[in-house]
């Protein structure tokens, strides 16, 4: 049996850490505010959007650290998840972008990953013209092995 780690890597990469690697974010182009956690919502432009994305690694690496997750093989590779933050600040998983060995060797990623969103605390939403609205964060996540 293996034992599986997920992690992100942005600055460091440790087998018992999740930090971050890069995000996306798809349409804060079209948004004039991105969206935000309440500790973030005093700042501005850039500081607003970095601050989003700090809280962002932050808060999804706890709450990935609570899951175990096994397989029968070796694996290195980076998955992305395409999250919706929706015009009430609640997010969801849109998508899991994974390769069909990581599908088939780790089934439950999908789920994992569903239920780390739910732990969320609800964000305050981008807004257009003082309008929430819907937008999509692309967050990287890489699955490593550790045998």
């Amino acid at each position: 049996m293996v034992v599986i780690l997920v992690y992100t890597s942005c600055k460091q990469v440790s087998s018992t850490k999740a930090t971050p690697v890069k995000d996306t974010i798809v349409d804060f182009s079209s948004v004039d505010e991105s969206p935000t956690f309440k500790e973030c919502e005093s700042l501005l432009g850039n500081a607003k959007t970095n601050c989003f994305r700090t809280n962002m690694r932050k808060t999804f690496t706890k709450a990935l650290k609570k899951y175990t997750i096994s397989s029968r093989e070796s694996l290195e590779e980076t998955i992305l998840v395409t999250l919706v933050i929706d015009k009430e600040g609640k997010m969801y998983v849109k998508n899991v972008d994974a390769s069909e060995l990581l599908k088939s060797l780790l089934p439950q990623i999908d789920t994992i990953l569903e239920h780390t969103t739910e732990e969320f605390p609800n964000l305050f939403p981008a807004t257009k013209r003082g309008i929430p609205v819907t937008t999509q964060y692309t967050l990287p996540i890489n699955i490593k092995t550790k045998e």
